[in-house]
């Protein structure tokens, strides 16, 4: 999935201050196109117009019409309220911000500026746009087309032969956007599992070399299951791999993917996540989550990780993702889980438990990451004992000798 190459970015900037207006200029005026407004009524002229600005910058205490009531116009019109509106202002209290958030802006920046704050924020929320903009057409195309499929499927005599061929050919798609299950670098190997409840489901597993000797990897668990599922899913992973090498950490990470995922959430889903990155050099593991189950740490006594973390990704922007630092010595792994692990059911309906999974761990010693994956997941097989599924199902395990 290719996004495709942006044009130079057309910003607004709203002041009526002349001398703010040639200072915003000369900052931005080498990296965007940059159209001024001395007032509400103009902004919202040039907003609407056929060649509307990607992003407005809007001052706060104007004379006639204040930046509250512009913004307020600018959500409430079809035409401009998907423009990403940023308070550029000197009203610096709590109750203000939050006031401009309430009201539909992305960001919210006290003046005096800071030159390097404010266009590392321009570039930030161009970027989430962007992303969004292209994803929600994306999957309004493949929401429509997989309605339309459907609906014609269901009128034929064949229509459940045939959506369940589809919905496999949909599996088939939808694992190619997953990483081998088998990985290593330099003295690092990771080897990974996946199965879903239904046909398609919307775990995923994500593995990534950063730079600086950095790996980056991941286990998450969207909300609900089958094809809506699936497609928050394709989002999730697009943007992690978009956003992960311009971050330092996966707290950071998460943060920049919980407030993409925000935009344009009208279905309410969300996505946990658990996360490391780790130095393959130092062995030094960073690690974040947002509302995903601990990872296991194996080597000597196996024990569950539980450390804080933050809310499941996309469903408010203001959250903040605790960071956890760690060293995974030689012959130790970490073993990264869904639910759909501990949760297994038997026949009887009880739980496998995170017990029983530990219990499992402590005759694996030091073994190899496929060896670990093995051995987890035959012993979910034998307790559910054939059960049907109620939750997708991920392991992933790092090692390094």
């Amino acid at each position: 999935m290719m996004l495709p190459v942006p044009e130079k970015a057309t910003l607004l900037v709203v002041d009526d201050t002349p001398e703010n207006l040639t200072l915003m200029s000369g900052l931005l005026k080498d990296d965007y196109k940059v159209k001024v407004a001395n007032g509400g009524e103009r902004a919202l002229k040039i907003a609407a117009s056929e060649s509307p600005p990607d992003l407005i910058l809007l001052d706060i205490m104007m004379p006639e019409m204040d930046g509250y009531e512009v913004c307020r116009r600018l959500k409430a019109d079809p035409r401009t309220s998907d423009i990403p509106v940023v308070f550029l202002t000197a009203k610096s209290e709590v109750a203000d911000e939050t006031m401009g958030l309430s009201l539909g802006a992305v960001d919210y920046i006290t003046k005096p500026i800071s030159p390097p704050i404010v266009l590392a924020r321009i570039k930030t929320q161009l970027l989430i746009k962007r992303v969004s903009d292209f994803l929600r057409d994306q999957n309004a195309y493949l929401e429509s087309e997989v309605k339309r499929r459907t609906h014609e499927l269901l009128q034929s005599t064949l229509a459940r032969q045939q959506l369940e061929s589809d919905l496999k050919v949909a599996l088939r798609l939808q694992r190619s956007m997953l990483p081998r299950p088998k990985f290593q670098l330099q003295n690092w190997q990771i080897e990974a599992f996946l199965k879903p409840a239904k046909t398609i489901g919307g775990d995923l597993y994500e593995y990534l070399p950063l730079p600086d000797q950095r790996l980056l990897f991941a286990v998450g668990d969207v909300s609900d299951k089958g094809v809506a599922a699936a497609l928050f899913m394709v989002r999730v992973l697009t943007l992690l791999r978009w956003l992960a090498p311009s971050c330092s950490d996966p707290a950071h990470l998460l943060q920049d993917l919980n407030r993409a995922l925000c935009q344009d959430n009208d279905a309410c889903m969300f996505v946990t996540l658990g996360m490391g990155f780790l130095d393959l050099q130092s062995r030094q593991l960073l690690y974040a989550s947002g509302g995903h189950e601990p990872p296991v740490l194996l080597g000597g006594t196996p024990r569950l990780l539980e450390l804080s973390g933050g809310p499941a990704l996309g469903l408010t922007e203001a959250a903040d993702f605790p960071l956890h630092q760690l060293r995974l010595e030689p012959g130790q792994s970490l073993i990264l889980l869904s639910d759909g692990v501990a949760e297994a059911n038997n026949p009887m309906q009880a739980e496998f438990g995170f017990e029983r999974l530990l219990t499992t761990c402590e005759a694996l010693g030091q073994s190899p990451p496929a060896r670990v994956v093995a051995a987890c997941l035959h012993a979910v097989e034998t307790f559910t004992a054939g059960a049907e599924p109620n939750d997708d199902l991920t392991l992933l395990v790092i090692s390094g000798g």
